[in-house]
């Protein structure tokens, strides 16, 4: 078929020095009118996509967006401050490289401070508290200095395996009162949050502590040894078990980051590994994980384990407990129960022998290691914490102090009588909810 040509059109553009004919001169000659209207419809959908593309913000100003939704300025501009009455001395002296609850520091650009160094908290944006033992008071102490029109933002954390909970921290409703004014709160791992939110009865967030992976991930590889080194937790004082599933492999085994001063049996302890290595310094211990032709870590609580985030960053193929959050995001097809000789014994030696399958547990953890980098890190906690004051906004979840009124006879119950009653209230209006969702 003949295509129409404007001749005009073309005197035109020749004129003007072109000399093709542009798509705008020559008239469309669809064959029909289904192949127009699918014509357009790409077309509409191609810029459809586009347009979405272009849009689409960057994690920067993601950040941005809600950094200056909740304090009003830039991401970079937070001043954050770690406020604590004990300050790991080691961990500045190691310009604060260490995966874990200092990287916060790193993460906000921020500060590391004792409370009688803070002249006013109302100077920062967040202040930052850790449940530890000797700092979970310091919660309400802050809330109570922090003034009603500030915007400065507390934020409490606790990253205490739930197995240590019954010997390191007091009676819950003492735990609650402490924290329950925070403006956010969350921990480490999903049995802590569990916890957590019973604890206070209000939205608690899962967010690992970060990690420096641009850091971890430009270190040069050091050359393997036939090693076999297995992680010591002062913990859970776990080394018999994991010493039968190391020895007889055919590789050197070490226990490494092992306390002498917490074990009640060093004579065996030091028995059951070729070598046996006391904690050192952040950079030896990378080292002693970089060397490690495969690392065992056989830890048996409920924890984040910053231990694996760093081997997943270094490239170290890792053989893990299942009870670990890092392990199960960085190290699926390797985790395994602590307690399960067998299954650790045979994944171990998959790695030694398998390199295909090697190659695939390193690249899968190099790769979802990013999760607990400095941006994505920043992200997971700017916006938890825009929701938790969100939802305090809606809710109104600012709790009153229940004063107990003693009756004639002093026996003074109301308030036990109260809260079992508002817990009554709140069965009843659960269990009616989930009937009537059932219903519909």
């Amino acid at each position: 078929m003949e295509k129409n040509v404007d001749e005009n059109k073309v005197k035109e553009t020749k004129e003007n020095g072109k000399e093709e004919i542009t798509s705008s001169v020559l008239e469309k000659h669809p064959k029909d009118e289904r192949q127009e209207e699918e014509y357009r419809r790409e077309e509409k959908e191609s810029t459809s996509k586009e347009t979405k593309e272009e849009v689409e913000p960057t994690q920067t100003e993601r950040l941005d967006e809600l950094s200056q939704k909740i304090f009003g300025k830039p991401s970079k501009d937070i001043k954050y401050v770690y406020v604590t009455n004990y300050i790991h001395q080691q961990l500045l002296e190691e310009e604060l490289a260490r995966t874990g609850l200092y990287q916060w520091v790193n993460v906000f650009k921020g500060e590391v401070k004792y409370p009688r160094d803070i002249e006013d908290y109302n100077d920062y944006d967040i202040v930052h508290v850790n449940m530890s033992t000797q700092d979970i008071h310091l919660a309400a102490n802050v809330r109570r200095e922090i003034k009603e029109d500030s915007n400065t933002r507390l934020i409490v954390n606790n990253d205490y395996t739930t197995e240590m909970w019954g010997s390191a921290f007091g009676h819950p409703d003492t735990m609650s009162r402490e924290i329950m004014n925070a403006d956010m709160i969350f921990g480490t791992e999903y049995f802590q949050v569990t916890a957590l939110a019973e604890l206070v009865d209000r939205k608690v967030f899962i967010i690992p502590h970060p990690a420096d992976v641009k850091r971890l991930k430009s270190l040069p590889e050091l050359p393997k040894k036939s090693i076999i080194s297995t992680i010591w937790r002062r913990y859970d004082n776990n080394s018999y078990i994991p010493s039968l599933v190391t020895r007889n492999l055919g590789f050197t085994t070490q226990l490494i980051g092992y306390e002498k001063s917490v074990d009640s049996k060093t004579w065996l302890t030091t028995t059951l590994f070729d070598y046996v290595f006391a904690g050192t310094n952040y950079f030896d211990f990378c080292d002693q994980l970089r060397e490690s032709e495969v690392v065992y870590d056989p830890f048996t609580f409920h924890s984040y384990n910053r231990a694996i985030v760093d081997c997943a960053a270094l490239g170290v193929p890792v053989v893990g407990s299942n009870r670990t959050q890092s392990i199960n995001v960085c190290y699926p097809f390797t985790k395994v129960d602590p307690y399960d000789v067998t299954a650790a014994r045979r994944m171990i030696e998959k790695l030694a022998t398998d390199d295909v399958f090697k190659k695939k547990v390193i690249d899968y953890a190099r790769e979802k290691v990013e999760y607990y980098n400095h941006p994505n890190s920043m992200e997971k906690y700017l916006m938890a914490l825009d929701e938790s004051i969100d939802e305090a906004k809606e809710e109104k979840k600012v709790r009153e102090i229940i004063k107990p009124t003693v009756k004639d006879k002093g026996r003074g119950n109301d308030v036990n009588m109260q809260l079992a009653q508002e817990k009554t209230v709140k069965n009843v209006k659960e269990k009616k909810f989930w009937k009537n969702k059932r219903n519909n």
